[in-house]
């Protein structure tokens, strides 16, 4: 995956692959999606960063290898499915301290 990013006029192509692009598929009017003849996805482009962009929809609509779907949603802090957060398994947290408390057995009677 490559990232190209106009800073003059603030437009992404996010590049998935080499092939040639064969056909252009408007998303939104914000963002297109390029495929190859196999229908495959070459690239998105967003037209303007400034505006929202549906990247959860494109992953829904169109086939992406599994290791660049994942690197999209890291990149731009799209979670993943309900189907497989449940799969992952979320850490164990440890009780917050209490603070300004001392624990029982450190108090002495005086």
């Amino acid at each position: 995956m490559q990232l190209k990013f106009d800073l003059n006029a603030g437009t992404l192509y996010i590049s998935l692959s080499d092939h040639e692009v064969s056909r252009t598929r408007e998303v939104d009017d914000n963002t297109n999606v390029d495929v190859d003849a196999a229908g495959e996805v070459v690239g998105i482009e967003v037209i303007s960063t400034q505006h929202p962009w549906p990247l959860s929809r494109i992953l829904a609509d169109y086939s992406l290898p599994a290791g660049e779907e994942a690197h999209l949603r890291a990149y731009f802090y799209l979670p993943a499915p309900a189907a497989a957060q449940a799969v992952m398994p979320q850490p164990a947290m440890p009780p917050p301290p209490q603070v300004g408390i001392a624990p029982p057995a450190v108090l002495v009677a005086a």
